[in-house]
């Protein structure tokens, strides 16, 4: 059996699929089902797919989320772009000035958290 088989057997049994791909400006979380508390450091956030569950630590520069059902935790910079496409996302965001908020598709929540 070679490796490739072998690999999709463990992302299948671990319940997610797809990538999270860090550079020094980007964070892209695409694919399903990913779980995780992720730093950002300032950095822009894009999130593609489908159910996950993402918490993002320290401040991001901005948001997209696009796909189904993502549930999404973020602190935002001042007045950063937030944007959300697709159905079914929840986003919890933080910040000390609200951010420039754009929402298409059905049933997606953008709420602000309070300290």
């Amino acid at each position: 059996m070679s490796p490739l088989p072998i690999v999709l057997l463990v992302m299948a049994a671990s319940g997610q699929a797809g990538s999270v791909d860090y550079s020094a400006d980007l964070i892209e979380v695409v694919g399903d089902g990913h779980h995780r508390t992720i730093p950002c450091e300032g950095r822009a956030v894009e999130v593609a797919g489908v159910n996950h569950v993402l918490t993002f630590t320290g401040e991001c520069a901005s948001l997209e989320v696009v796909g189904s059902n993502n549930q999404v935790t973020v602190q935002l910079a001042p007045e950063a772009p937030l944007s959300v496409a697709g159905s079914r996302h929840t986003v919890r965001w933080r910040s000390s000035a609200p951010p420039r908020v754009s929402v298409e598709g059905v049933n997606n929540r953008v709420e602000r958290l309070r300290d």
